[in-house]
């Protein structure tokens, strides 16, 4: 009788390809729901959408964050962007945001075939942006696809509230992409100043617009 000998190796690979597989499906659910989020804040109506949108949406970003920071680091993205969704939020109005529709009617088609656009390129260039930066792909996803919504959201909208949203859409996927090549305790508290900032200045030209409407 022939005795077949097993290497400790071969024990390992069998208990670790499983839980590599789970680990990838897991770092796939904050990039679902990135994708979810971006649909809300660019096709959605009321501000109290587009805020919630943008609040799950620095959940994800903590949570991406995370996978390269440590996880004090990461929950400063998580409270800072919360901050400025509710200081952007503050500052609106059901009579400047058009409560009347749940989403844009018109260019809702052409807003969801942009997103579409965004997406198609964010995963097709992914590949060759890896040369570039040592990072995990669900990083890079996440970043190019903020940044990329980001910049559509700035240039579809003229309305102050949605380009601030934009610009901050933007500015945490530029954070997930700065995130995956270089740790700074100093630039994470920069660009917290900058997000605060950014809602600051966004409430108040909303405020100045109001005052002007009265």
């Amino acid at each position: 009788m022939d005795i077949v000998a097993f290497d400790t190796a071969d024990f390992d690979f069998l208990f670790r390809k499983p839980a590599v597989i789970l680990q990838q499906q897991f770092d796939m659910i904050p990039i679902l729901i990135l994708m979810v989020t971006t649909i809300l804040v660019s096709v959605s109506r009321p501000w109290r959408y587009t805020i919630l949108a943008l609040v799950a949406q620095y959940l994800s970003v903590a949570w991406l964050v995370a996978m390269v920071w440590p996880i004090g680091l990461a929950a400063v993205k998580l409270v800072v962007g919360w901050m400025s969704s509710a200081i952007l939020g503050a500052t609106q109005t059901d009579k400047e945001d058009g409560e009347k529709g749940g989403f844009v009617v018109q260019g809702f088609l052409f807003r969801l075939f942009a997103i579409g656009v965004v997406w198609l390129v964010v995963f097709s260039v992914t590949p060759f942006v890896d040369n570039w930066f040592s990072a995990p792909v669900h990083l890079l996803w996440g970043s190019l696809l903020l940044i990329g919504v980001g910049l559509l959201q700035m240039g579809v909208s003229g309305e102050p509230f949605r380009i601030f949203v934009g610009l901050l859409t933007a500015l945490a996927g530029f954070e997930i992409l700065y995130a995956s090549v270089e740790s700074s305790v100093l630039v994470a508290g920069l660009l917290a100043i900058v997000n605060l900032g950014l809602a600051l200045a966004g409430s108040y030209l909303m405020v100045v617009n109001t005052l002007e409407e009265l």
